[in-house]
C-alpha cells in the first residue's frame, strides 16, 4: 500500500506538471491582455521585465519611432510600447521556452506564479487564492457532509421497501433532481427563498459582517449544491443495497437466525460501502465544478466566482493559479477514490502482484 501510495502521488505531480505546463504554452500564444489604466500597465510590463518574461528596450531613431507609430514596423507578437516623445520605451517577449523556464523557476524558487493582470491588476495570483481557497473548500465540505447522511438514509429506506409507494416517492424525487442543473436550482432557491419570501441573504454577505447572517448566508449555496448530490448518492445507494439484499449469502445469514435489521446491518451495508464510499469522494470534486457557476450566481468570494472573472477578463495568470488548484484537489480526490477500496474491503489489494 506504501509503495501504491508512493508512485501514485508521483503521478499526481507528472500529471499537475503537463497540465500547467500545457496551459501557460497555449495561453502564452493567445493576444496579451495589459492591465487597463497607464500606471497599472507600468507596474505590470516592469514585473514583467523582472521576472524574465520580457525584455525592455529604448528605441531612439526617429524613423523608427515614427514606423512603429504608424504600424509600418510589426513589433513581436504581444510587445507593448510606452510614447516618451522623443524616444519609445518597448517590452518584447522573450521566446516562449524561455519564458517557460523561467517562468517554473520562478514557482520552484520563489512560489511566485505571476501577477493577477486585470481581475486584480498587479496582485499577485498565490496572494489572491490565498483568501479565497478556504471559502471554497468549506462551502463543499459543508455541503458534502449534509447530504451524505441524507442521500444514505434516503437510500436505505427504498432499498428496504423497494416497490413500494415511499420506494416509487423516492425515486420520482432522483430523477427529478438528478435532471436539474445545481445552477437552475440556485436560481430557484435564491429567487423564493431569498427575493420573495426573504428568509436568507439573496447574496453572500461582505466580508465584514459576522455572527448567525453568515450561517444563514451558506444555507442556500449548500442545498443549491446538495440536490444533486443527494439525488445520485440515494440512487447509488438503493441500486447497491438491493443487489445485495437478494444475494445469496444475505438469504445465508438469515437462515442462520440473524435478523433482518441485523443481516442488512452486519452483512448488506458491508458490502455496499465497496463502491459507495469511492463515490463519495469522487462527488467532492464534482461538487467543486458545481460551485464554479452557484459562487457566481450567489457572489460567493471564492476560487469559483474568481475563476470565472478571470476566464471573461483574459486574466491568463490567474486562470493557471486556478487551473492548477483544482486539478491538485481532482488528482488527489482520485488517489483517496482508489485507496479507499483497500479500508473498505480489506481483501482488496493496491498494486499487488500476482
Amino acid at each position: 500500500m506504501i509503495r501504491y501510495t508512493i508512485i501514485r502521488t508521483l503521478w499526481i505531480f507528472i500529471i499537475l506538471f503537463t497540465v500547467v505546463s500545457v496551459n501557460f504554452s497555449l495561453l502564452r500564444l493567445a493576444p496579451e491582455y495589459p492591465p487597463p489604466t497607464p500606471e497599472e500597465q507600468e507596474i505590470y510590463y516592469s514585473r514583467q521585465v523582472r521576472d524574465g518574461l520580457m525584455t525592455m528596450r529604448l528605441e531612439r531613431d526617429s524613423e523608427t519611432i515614427q514606423g512603429i507609430k504608424d504600424n509600418e514596423i510589426e513589433l513581436p507578437r504581444n510587445s507593448f510600447y510606452f510614447d516618451e516623445g522623443d524616444l519609445l520605451r518597448i517590452y518584447e517577449p522573450v521566446p516562449i521556452a524561455r519564458q517557460y523556464v523561467r517562468w517554473m523557476g520562478n514557482i520552484l524558487t520563489e512560489w511566485n506564479w505571476g501577477v493577477s493582470q486585470t481581475v486584480q491588476a498587479n496582485v499577485p495570483v498565490f496572494t489572491i487564492l490565498q483568501s479565497r481557497i478556504p471559502v471554497t473548500v468549506m462551502l463543499n465540505l459543508v455541503a458534502l457532509f449534509f447530504y451524505i447522511p441524507i442521500g444514505f438514509a434516503l437510500g436505505i429506506l427504498a432499498a428496504l421497501k423497494k416497490n413500494s409507494l415511499t420506494d416509487n416517492a423516492i425515486s420520482l424525487g432522483v430523477m427529478i433532481f438528478i435532471s436539474i442543473p445545481s445552477f437552475v436550482v440556485m436560481s430557484i432557491l435564491v429567487l423564493v427563498f431569498g427575493y420573495q419570501l426573504g428568509w436568507f441573504p439573496s447574496q453572500y454577505p461582505p466580508a465584514d459582517l459576522r455572527g448567525m447572517v453568515r450561517l444563514y448566508a451558506l444555507v442556500l449555496p449548500v442545498l443549491g449544491l446538495s440536490f444533486g448530490a443527494i439525488a445520485g448518492l440515494t440512487r447509488t445507494t438503493r441500486a447497491e443495497l438491493t443487489e445485495v439484499l437478494t444475494s445469496e449469502f444475505l438469504l445465508l445469514a438469515r437462515t442462520k437466525g440473524l435478523t433482518r435489521p441485523q443481516a442488512v446491518v452486519r452483512h448488506a451495508m458491508r458490502n455496499s460501502m465497496v463502491p459507495l464510499v469511492p463515490g463519495i469522494i469522487a462527488s467532492f470534486v464534482g461538487l467543486l465544478s458545481g460551485s464554479v457557476i452557484i459562487e457566481r450566481i450567489y457572489s460567493i468570494p471564492g476560487t469559483g466566482r474568481i475563476f470565472v472573472n478571470a476566464m471573461l477578463a483574459n486574466d491568463y495568470n490567474l486562470v493557471i493559479g486556478i487551473t492548477a488548484f483544482y486539478t491538485v484537489i481532482s488528482l488527489f480526490a482520485v488517489l483517496l477514490v482508489d485507496l479507499s477500496y483497500g479500508v473498505v474491503d480489506p481483501r482488496i489489494r493496491m498494486g499487488g502482484r500476482k
